[in-house]
């Protein structure tokens, strides 16, 4: 982000807050003057310890004022030789494939499903490469609708979990390979489950409006064709995605409506029944509600949706999103200022997920927020989440 974006974004939070420059340069110690060149882009403010200041004086977290997930922060979960594993693989175009094993690549597929949906991330990186490999040298050997979907399917497990390790060019060059899978065959589910990845992608890099945009196409032809109960599901999580996406550009009205059409949607579908493995349903609308209003900076609302949310339902998710839930939650008591709190739900999360807490450069960035704002020695629970998680203060 250069300075003129981020000085536009600070404009941007200083109005959500009410506040005039005059008092948010109060609250910094600071003068108007260097304020206002900063909302100009005339001066940086991208220092740690400037970015710091602006998020407590703004009352939202990193991510909220940057508008984009951070990067890759070297965990454990994935390293760089995997990386380029993956990038490897998904930079392969095989033309003279050996013999096809597609019994073997089913199994594979079920498996890197089944590994994301306990958000075991360090397995998945592990096993990708191997996967992708596969996948593309059965189809380019078969060539049939079931290799063009498995194969579809194996690069969107690739994009998801690129994107939440923080790789996310890497997770768009992924989607962008689903949704020419997806297109040999017509399937439009398919291509939208590519193309909300993709979305994804573009949105963890900052670039909210053409997330949008993408989004909006595609919900505008899973209208028109949701009939059956898969189809709705589909066309429900695009909803939710596209509800983030509005969100990033602070469109209120946008996100309320995406919302409730998706929690309409929601009614005549069976999530337990997981249609293409989003695990859609009520519960997963709420979650989204929360991370939503986080977006927004509605921290305190969003920490209140989340405790008016039924129990039961939430504890049927998946686990990936369940934890991902508790750590939207935290975000929103770190906005609200109810650091304990956050501190409780991210130790719920590592309960439910740790790799979701742990691998995850957006949960990492909250404990550091967290900790940069704990005034003296951090305690002893948050200490030793930071450390499990290699975050430093």
């Amino acid at each position: 982000m250069n300075d003129r974006e981020l000085g536009q974004r600070v404009a941007y939070w200083r109005r959500r807050r009410g506040l005039t420059q005059q008092i948010l340069a109060d609250r910094l110690g600071r003068s108007i003057s260097w304020l206002r060149k900063v909302e100009a882009g005339v001066r940086s403010a991208d220092r740690l310890s400037v970015l710091d200041s602006l998020c407590e004086a703004l009352n939202v977290d990193l991510q909220t004022l940057l508008g984009e997930e951070s990067a890759r922060s070297g965990t454990l979960c994935i390293d760089d030789a995997q990386v380029e594993r993956i990038r490897e693989a998904l930079e392969r175009y095989p033309l003279d494939a050996g013999p096809g094993d597609l019994l073997r690549l089913r199994r594979q597929v079920a498996y890197a499903w089944s590994a994301f949906e306990v958000a075991d991330y360090d397995v998945i990186s592990q096993v990708l490469p191997e996967t992708l490999e596969n996948a593309q040298s059965t189809h380019a050997t078969l060539g049939t609708e079931e290799t063009a979907r498995l194969l579809a399917e194996v690069y969107q497990i690739t994009a998801s979990t690129l994107r939440k390790l923080g790789e996310h060019s890497l997770s768009w060059l992924a989607g962008d390979r689903s949704m020419a899978a997806a297109r040999q065959i017509g399937d439009l589910s398919l291509l939208a489950a590519a193309g909300f990845r993709i979305a994804n992608a573009l949105l963890s890099m900052g670039r909210a409006e053409s997330a949008l945009d993408m989004l909006t196409g595609l919900t505008n032809r899973l209208s028109a064709e949701s009939h059956a109960e898969e189809q709705r599901a589909m066309y429900g999580h695009v909803l939710l995605q596209g509800a983030m996406a509005a969100a990033s550009l602070g469109r209120h009205s946008v996100v309320r409506n995406l919302l409730g059409e998706a929690r309409q949607a929601a009614r005549f579908v069976d999530a337990d029944r997981n249609h293409h493995w989003l695990a859609f349903g009520p519960a997963n609308v709420t979650a989204h509600e929360v991370a939503a209003l986080v977006v927004l900076g509605e921290g305190g609302l969003a920490a209140e949706a989340a405790m008016a949310a039924d129990p039961d339902a939430l504890a049927r998710m998946r686990r990936e999103r369940r934890a991902a839930f508790l750590v939207d939650v935290a975000r929103g008591y770190s906005q609200w200022g109810r650091r304990e709190d956050a501190v409780r739900r991210l130790l719920e999360a590592e309960q439910v997920a740790s790799r979701e807490v742990r691998c995850r450069p957006l949960a990492q960035t909250v404990i550091a927020d967290l900790l940069r704002r704990t005034r003296g020695p951090a305690p002893a629970d948050l200490a030793g989440l930071a450390a499990r998680a290699g975050v430093r203060a």
